[in-house]
């Protein structure tokens, strides 16, 4: 297998959206915000969202992609130092699209949860990584590991820190594998949530 780590870019958002649905599917927060959706419809849903997720980062972040001749097998929709957070009506334009494209669905349990991490956000520079998935049928593979490194490697050479927010408790040990530690743990619509910090390189 080649992988090649790229930006991604409008012809492929849609491929790396739907990568990104499948990879949440069992994701806790997702399933909050759309309980009694089959995983089939949820899979639809979620990729609606990360369109409309990914079509702001690329204006304003650095999203990125694993791809192997031509399939995206992983994404990150990370945002540099000074580019999060979003100006408000991206924020507005990323639940609109959601709520157009997935039928007026009840939106409060997203929001909420949304609101509550805003809170733990840290103020000094460092790039904030949204979210990261693989693809299910890729997963195992250090694909997301690869990713994971791309990430911290320009971190390092920036001199800056790395930040995320997790909702899942098997995902711990492979963010911590790369260095990021726990900062604090909290219970946010009833999913407990692990705010996680890489720092930067000393010296």
């Amino acid at each position: 297998m080649t992988i090649e780590i790229q930006l991604i870019k409008p012809p492929t958002c849609r491929s790396a959206a739907r990568v990104l649905g499948a990879a949440f599917v069992n994701d806790p927060v997702a399933v909050a915000s759309y309980p009694g959706f089959t995983p089939d419809r949820l899979v639809e849903a979620l990729t609606v969202d990360f369109l409309a997720e990914l079509e702001v980062c690329i204006r304003r972040g650095y999203p990125i992609q694993v791809d192997n001749n031509g399939t995206v097998l992983a994404a990150a929709i990370i945002y540099p130092p000074g580019c999060y957070p979003l100006p408000r009506v991206d924020g507005w334009m990323i639940q609109l699209k959601s709520l157009i494209g997935n039928g007026f669905y009840d939106i409060r349990n997203w929001l909420r949860w949304l609101k509550e991490v805003e809170k733990y956000h840290p103020k000094e520079a460092h790039f904030y990584l949204e979210y990261l998935g693989v693809d299910p049928h890729h997963q195992g593979m250090s694909i997301g590991t690869t990713l994971l490194q791309h990430l911290t490697g320009r971190a390092d050479v920036e001199g800056v820190g790395c930040y995320l927010e997790n909702a899942s408790p098997r995902n711990l040990p492979f963010y911590q594998r790369a260095g990021f530690t726990i900062l604090d743990q909290k219970e946010i619509i009833g999913i407990p949530t692990w705010f996680m910090w890489r720092p930067p390189p000393i010296g």
